[in-house]
């Protein structure tokens, strides 16, 4: 075995070789994985959709950027065949492999039913952060280079790039430094900036990716020389203006109206999920009481304060008795809590203003409705026949149907599930931060139910995406044209 036998070579094995060339492309590709992997995480996908996803796309993309070169370079082929599958020498067209990549993806997330867009947007731009690190194999490689340039020109560049831009007795230009930083730039841009600070729609991150590019790229191959041609056309630059022209339109919503209703433009209405306690009903006074009875006696020389009874509005009750009583006793209390608490349910249980309005107006519009809660789903049924709400829900999950409570998405997932709806389009309102930061971690759009002014200030810390006061806010909320998920994350 040798290490580093020669420029363009990591290390040998005889007759095999591992090059510069393979390990950049390569390392390029599982950085923008790993990113886009990150981000589809945040937004409550299950890893391995997109893990076999990733594990077919990557051949597929550097079949279809191999066979994109070398129909532009095959008079070069013709007379030996062979070196078509010598991809190690280089040769790899990113077009091609984009083009391949993106065909699989209409159809691989077409058919496992996820918003393409969506999808787009956790993935287009880290293809520029690919193929910053990419263009690095074409230096090592010594292709994707510009015209002659003096040796002056490389007076405050590294030895090493310099050195390795001597090809056939000539410096030249390095293009491929060039679009390297640029793809950084941009993807620094869409990434962070435009994400941010620009975005208004799906998509709107993959048509900056394709605007971005396109104009990097035809900028670039204006100065390469060894570009691959059609006639007198370099292809790059064609291809990168009809990516142009298709980014542009898409940023302008253009495609949205052409393709409306239609994948991956189609629009389904949201899932609308609700907590209980404080959001469907008000069961503070039912809550303090029971803990009251419960403190009474195992801890009566605790007086529980305001903001303790409070802070016990959310958690789950193992957490909250954790706070005061050793792990073997909780189970006897929460027992001895839920006696109390079912006891007394209807003397204390009340109805909050407008929420059978807004239920009967989301049922009669058509929203798939569903209460999460991470109390017991018995529990659950006593609150919502109290107050005439069970009608209105088709499916209820409660603490007994997942192992991981909120501020866990668990639970607001298994509901999208049983409505046989995805969770591209969801819409989650409660009442505590646990319930906010639930839906965060699943990319959903979180609506704060600050009914209580008290705990308003709380709920705004979470940075929900719309804080409501009355209930009925919520049935002019879902008259909005508008995607229903968290843009922020």
């Amino acid at each position: 075995m040798k290490l580093f036998p020669d420029f363009k070579t990591v290390l040998s094995f005889g007759s095999i070789s591992v090059t510069w060339y393979a390990v950049f492309i390569l390392s390029g590709a599982v950085l923008a994985y790993v990113c886009s992997i990150k981000t589809l995480k945040k937004w409550g996908y299950q890893t391995k959709l997109f893990e076999d996803f990733f594990f077919y796309m990557l051949p597929i993309g550097i079949v279809g950027a191999r066979i994109y070169y070398c129909l532009f370079e095959w008079e070069f082929y013709v007379s030996d065949p062979i070196r078509v599958f010598y991809i190690w020498e280089g040769g790899l067209a990113i077009h091609g492999g984009l083009i391949a990549s993106i065909l699989f993806g209409l159809w691989y997330f077409s058919k496992h039913a996820v918003d393409g867009l969506r999808i787009m947007d956790a993935i287009f731009p880290n293809i520029l952060l690919a193929q910053a690190i990419g263009r690095w194999g074409n230096f090592m490689n010594q292709e994707a280079f510009g015209g002659v340039v003096s040796e002056a020109y490389y007076e405050h560049f590294p030895t090493f790039i310099k050195d390795q831009m001597y090809i056939s007795g000539e410096y030249r230009e390095p293009t491929f430094l060039y679009e390297s930083m640029a793809n950084l730039v941009g993807w620094v841009l869409i990434r962070f900036v435009y994400k941010r600070y620009g975005r208004k729609k799906r998509g709107d991150l993959a048509f900056a990716y394709l605007c971005w590019y396109g104009v990097v790229r035809i900028w670039i191959e204006s100065m390469r020389t060894d570009a691959l041609m059609l006639g007198s056309l370099k292809m790059a630059q064609v291809i990168s203006l009809i990516g142009i022209v298709i980014g542009v339109l898409g940023i302008l919503g253009v495609w949205n109206k052409v393709f409306k209703n239609k994948w991956p433009f189609q629009r389904q209405k949201p899932v609308v999920l609700f907590d209980l306690d404080g959001t469907l009903v008000d069961t503070k006074d039912l809550i303090y009481a029971s803990f009251r009875h419960v403190f009474k006696k195992y801890k009566p020389e605790h007086n529980l304060s305001e903001d303790e009874l409070a802070s016990f509005l959310g958690p789950t009750l193992k957490d909250s008795f954790l706070r005061y009583f050793k792990a073997d006793q909780v189970e006897e209390i929460i027992a001895y809590y839920r006696a109390h608490n079912h006891k007394y349910h209807n003397d204390y249980v009340k109805e909050i203003d407008g929420v059978k309005e807004t239920l009967q107006y989301l049922k009669d519009e058509g929203f798939p409705i569903a209460v999460v809660s991470n109390k017991v789903k018995h529990t659950i049924e006593m609150g919502l026949d109290k107050c005439g709400l069970t009608s209105y829900f088709d499916v209820i999950i409660g603490a007994d149907d997942f192992e991981k409570p909120k501020p866990n998405p668990e639970g607001l997932l298994m509901a999208c599930q049983k409505l046989y709806h995805n969770h591209d389009d969801v819409v989650y309102v409660g009442d505590s931060a646990s319930d906010i930061v639930a839906c965060k971690r699943m990319g959903a759009y979180s609506v704060a139910a600050a009914f209580d002014p008290k705990r308003e200030k709380k709920l705004a810390a979470e940075k929900p995406c719309k804080i409501i006061h009355n209930m009925r806010e919520l049935m002019d909320l879902m008259k909005e044209d508008r995607e229903w998920s968290d843009n922020m994350i």
